[in-house]
């Protein structure tokens, strides 16, 4: 197959439309990856900026490889993270991509990579110990719930999770938060410590940014890590230094990109190693809150541009590419 069909963007347009365009030829370093389902992220909906193709994450078979790449790679399932994701073939570097746990249906694989690698990087990168309290912000987010239970796996002795809404503490506690805060009408700071006797969580990951980052450096231990992982709150935040000093509390941030190819390859490397069997076993697994067709997507994304909420993962498969 030389074409293929892809969902692209384009400056001025009500939403992307689906268009048949060349299929990717795999670089040196590249595995082309034949698309079973895409998961839908909050980056894909925002205006278009140029034409291109959108989407960033995947699951699918490996159909190609470049010269540089291992030939045996070919005819692996895996899910991975790449940009030009949302089409029925995506090229990316061989090291973005990661193999499908055993048991693991595409359409889960493809809600997984991202959560994986950021809440996993993030963990380790406080770092975790076995046995620490655990504070997750805005754990309802679909990376939160991985979040939730990668904690879990890799050690925690407790986690504690937030939400602004009593409805969705089900939805926590399904995932296995220990606690849950519901900053819509309980303050996080006195609750944490509360829950904690007086002491503090030992880690904290906060997705939101902004006045609630202040409030997470409140609510850890003296001397505790807090890491700044996700912005929903925007890219900036004001903090009481004085405050963070006499904490002792070591403050953080993270932001896996693209580039070095290094930083998201030696991420999914470790979340192979030692999340693997968690996934194939279920013991983490994404909350897929719709499913839908690959050809619906247009559709899906104009409501979720239009402020449609969805718990979890939006993914789209593809079926026969």
């Amino acid at each position: 197959m030389t074409t293929m069909t892809a969902l692209q963007t384009t400056p001025g347009a009500v939403r992307p439309e689906l268009v048949r365009v060349p299929v990717p030829a795999p670089a040196d370093d590249q595995v082309l990856v034949r698309t079973r389902a895409v998961a839908v992220n909050n980056a894909d909906v925002t205006e278009a900026a140029d034409v291109r193709i959108p989407g960033f994450e995947f699951s699918g078979e490996v159909v190609a490889a470049g010269s540089a790449v291992d030939p045996a790679a070919v005819g692996t399932a895996v899910m991975g993270v790449g940009p030009g994701a949302f089409a029925e073939y995506v090229a990316v570097h061989h090291r973005h991509v990661m193999p499908v746990p055993d048991g693991v249906p595409s359409d889960v694989a493809a809600g997984l990579p991202t959560a994986l690698l950021t809440e996993y990087g993030a963990l380790r990168r406080a770092p975790l110990s076995a046995g620490d309290t655990v504070l997750l912000t805005a754990a309802t987010s679909a990376i939160g719930l991985v979040g939730v239970q990668v904690a879990t796996e890799l050690g925690a002795g407790r986690v504690i999770a937030t939400t602004r809404s009593e409805e969705r503490r089900p939805l926590l506690e399904g995932v296995g938060a220990h606690d849950v805060v519901v900053t819509g009408t309980e303050d996080l700071v006195a609750r944490v410590r509360e829950l904690t006797g007086g002491t503090g969580a030992d880690v904290v990951l906060d997705h939101v940014g902004g006045a609630v980052l202040d409030d997470a450096i409140a609510a850890v231990r003296p001397g505790g890590r807090v890491v700044s992982v996700g912005r929903l709150a925007g890219p900036t935040a004001e903090i009481d230094l004085f405050a963070l000093a006499r904490s002792g509390a070591v403050l953080q941030s993270v932001s896996f990109g693209f580039t070095p190819v290094e930083v998201i390859g030696g991420l999914l490397e470790g979340v192979t190693r030692d999340l693997s069997d968690a996934v194939s076993q279920g013991r983490v697994a994404p909350v897929v809150g719709r499913h839908t067709a690959f050809t619906d997507l247009p559709a899906t994304l104009a409501a979720l541009a239009a402020g449609e909420h969805v718990d979890g993962k939006t993914v789209a498969s593809l079926g026969d590419a």
